[in-house]
């Protein structure tokens, strides 16, 4: 009698409660086009607004605390992560930069995640010896499909008359 209760009991199928979907190993990347710093990725501190963005004096005066070993975060779908993104200029010069629109690999997963990031027609600058940092937010679709994601931004420095032009208001209106 027991064993035909297990076998009933195996038969059943999963609910979808019951089913847990795979945790999906998301990468950050960066490609650097005439830009001397790198792009760091940091846990957060504290419960700093999504899209804060600062240039501080020290990285103890950014909401960060260690910084995301691989740059690589694990998600399981349906959920979300905040985590700062920092650059360190270690120059005499203020930079400027800008990042063009991530690209997503494989293509085929690119479907089911949204990032809040930083590239967003929007020109930014990290004053001499200061730390920058942005807080931004991943998130995917509890209907992803996919193990793994690599997402990539290019990060272009530029001169300080372009970073002016396009760090003011939106020079384009939204559609």
């Amino acid at each position: 009698m027991r064993a035909f209760f297990l076998a009933v009991f195996l038969a059943l199928p999963l609910s979808a409660s019951a089913a847990t979907a795979p945790a999906v190993e998301v990468g950050i990347e960066w490609e650097y086009h005439n830009f001397g710093a790198t792009v760091e990725i940091f846990e957060i501190n504290g419960r700093p607004r999504l899209w804060e963005t600062r240039s501080v004096k020290t990285i103890e005066d950014a909401p960060v605390a260690g910084e995301i070993e691989g740059a690589a975060i694990t998600l399981e779908p349906g959920q979300k992560k905040r985590f700062a993104l920092l650059v360190r200029n270690d120059s005499a010069e203020p930079l400027y930069f800008f990042a063009a629109p991530h690209v997503v690999e494989p293509v085929e997963h690119a479907l089911g995640f949204k990032f809040k990031c930083l590239c967003i027609d929007h020109a930014f600058s990290v004053g001499p010896g200061e730390v920058w940092y942005r807080v931004v937010e991943f998130r995917l679709s509890k209907d992803f499909v996919g193990r793994a994601l690599t997402v990539t931004h290019s990060i272009i420095g530029i001169d300080k008359m372009r970073a002016e032009l396009f760090s003011k208001r939106p020079t384009l209106p939204d559609f």
